[in-house]
């Protein structure tokens, strides 16, 4: 997402996530706009904020973003948005064995496995950190490194949403993406999560039309919408109040 956030592109949500605060709400009832920051934003005086959406990972998946305590505590409510990405066989080799036992050339199913152990990392770095949240984002962007195959692409997805819900049950997951970078990388996948949607725009008027967009990149219901005046900001559609 940061490389969108520099190219005012957005990003997608699937309907899964999984870290939850005080009251459980996904945003405070009083505000519809949404901050969303990470690490490129460590440096920066941020100011307080009822509701954000913070990167647990540095940028690439299995990594972790050096200032995570500190956003985490700027907002008193969070969700959290992970790196995906796929690189490819070579490196789906290194994960041959678990959860599935995957033939050296089947790139679907080490594509899989990849993707589940990015989630299960995900899920121990939040519990490590101490970074608890209801839900959780999977930011699928063309900037990380995945394979020419969207089929493989998908199973790495598929594999991560598999391992999240398995160790964070009651959280809500999502995708934020694109609609040309997700039809580019998932093949054009209609899985009817929910969606957090980048608009590319700098006005929130734009980021208001958005959320009536249909169908969805995934097919499912438009959560989210970003744009970026200066700073990444999401006004939250209708269809968050049930997410």
């Amino acid at each position: 997402m940061e490389s969108m956030r520099r190219a005012l592109i957005l990003l997608v949500g699937l309907g899964l996530l999984l870290v939850f605060n005080v009251s459980g709400q996904l945003f405070t009832p009083s505000s519809r706009l949404v901050g969303d920051v990470s690490w490129p934003n460590c440096t920066l005086n941020l100011p307080r904020e009822d509701n954000s959406i913070v990167g647990l990972n540095y940028g690439r998946v299995f990594t972790v973003n050096p200032c995570l305590t500190k956003e985490v505590l700027n907002s008193r409510f969070i969700s959290l948005y992970l790196n995906t990405a796929y690189p490819g066989l070579a490196r789906g080799r290194q994960y041959q064995s678990s959860p599935k036992d995957c033939s050296l050339s089947d790139n679907i199913c080490l594509a899989y496995n990849y993707g589940y152990s990015a989630g299960t990392y995900d899920a121990n770095l939040a519990v490590k950190q101490n970074v608890y949240a209801r839900h959780w984002w999977l930011d699928v962007e063309t900037v990380n490194s995945w394979d020419a195959n969207a089929q493989a692409n998908r199973a790495a997805l598929e594999g991560m949403v598999a391992s999240l819900s398995h160790l964070v049950g009651r959280a809500n997951l999502g995708f934020y993406s694109a609609p040309s970078q997700w039809a580019t990388l998932t093949g054009s996948w209609h899985n009817n999560a929910s969606v957090w949607l980048a608009t590319g725009s700098s006005q929130q008027k734009q980021a208001v039309v958005a959320c009536g967009v249909k169908p969805s990149f995934t097919h499912g219901p438009i959560i989210l919408t970003q744009f970026t005046p200066s700073l990444d900001q999401n006004y939250q559609c209708k269809a968050a109040i049930d997410f």
